[in-house]
């Protein structure tokens, strides 16, 4: 982080492909757990209440580490989880545009619908019909 001021895209969550693959185990964010396990409060470390974006005492607020002014990023070696994202695939497949990611998990919309073995047994049928 060279920046003088840190922001939310610095964050390793953004960088990490369980978010973006939407599997992360701590859930959409890593500062949500973060603040569960150590919140900040008005004690820690000394430091003053936050209220530029958000006041420290106000509920749901005071535990955010990166909301309340100022960012305080996560790094790499915090979370036991990260893998750095190197990108997606978009590919077409039978009934949808389908994400493969690097470790080969397949994101498609399809599947809580139908399931892929559904999709499979439709395509095979409108190929015999049109044979």
């Amino acid at each position: 982080m060279s920046k003088l001021f840190p922001t939310c895209s610095d964050c390793i969550c953004y960088h990490c492909l369980y978010y973006w693959s939407f599997r992360c185990p701590h859930g959409g964010c890593y500062d949500d757990y973060r603040a569960r396990y150590n919140p900040y409060t008005v004690h820690h470390m000394g430091d003053p209440p936050r209220k530029t974006w958000s006041y420290w005492d106000r509920p749901g607020e005071q535990q955010h580490w990166c909301r309340g002014g100022a960012f305080y990023p996560v790094d790499q070696g915090e979370c036991e989880h990260y893998v750095h994202y190197e990108g997606q695939m978009i590919q077409t497949c039978l009934k949808a545009n389908v994400a493969v990611f690097q470790d080969g998990y397949i994101e498609c919309s399809m599947i809580n619908c139908y399931g892929c073995e559904r999709c499979y047994e439709e395509f095979e049928r409108r190929q015999e019909a049109n044979d």
